[in-house]
């Protein structure tokens, strides 16, 4: 539940409306109590916190979409090592082109000492 009211009307059609434009599912209902009939807005425990930005943020008439992101799935973990590979060979190969420029010099040097020899 992210609110309560024992007024229908206006106020409770915005909220409701603040709630659709972010995108979360929600259900009105009302209870009788002897002092008045509430009303009650009720969301997910899940959608909780984005319900309470959503009328929080009331009246700006945009639509907000307040998702938390989900944990990584299977793809996205195996795009992320496979980029971590990437890098790291692309890491390894610069360190072997360094290690070639630095001997190859010296390898040049040593076939021309053998055959001049």
């Amino acid at each position: 539940m992210v609110f309560v009211s024992d007024r229908d009307g206006q106020a409770l059609r915005r909220r409701e409306r603040c709630l659709e434009e972010a995108g979360i599912a929600h259900a009105l209902e009302s209870e009788r109590r002897a002092s008045a009939t509430y009303y009650k807005l009720c969301v997910s425990e899940g959608d909780a916190v984005n319900a309470y930005l959503a009328l929080g943020a009331g009246g700006c008439r945009r639509p907000v979409r307040l998702r938390e992101h989900a944990e990584p799935g299977v793809t996205e973990a195996l795009s992320d090592v496979a980029g971590m590979l990437r890098s790291e060979a692309t890491v390894a190969a610069t360190m072997l082109l360094d290690a070639v420029k630095v001997a190859a010099p010296q390898l040049l040097e040593t076939l021309r000492s053998v055959r001049d020899g």
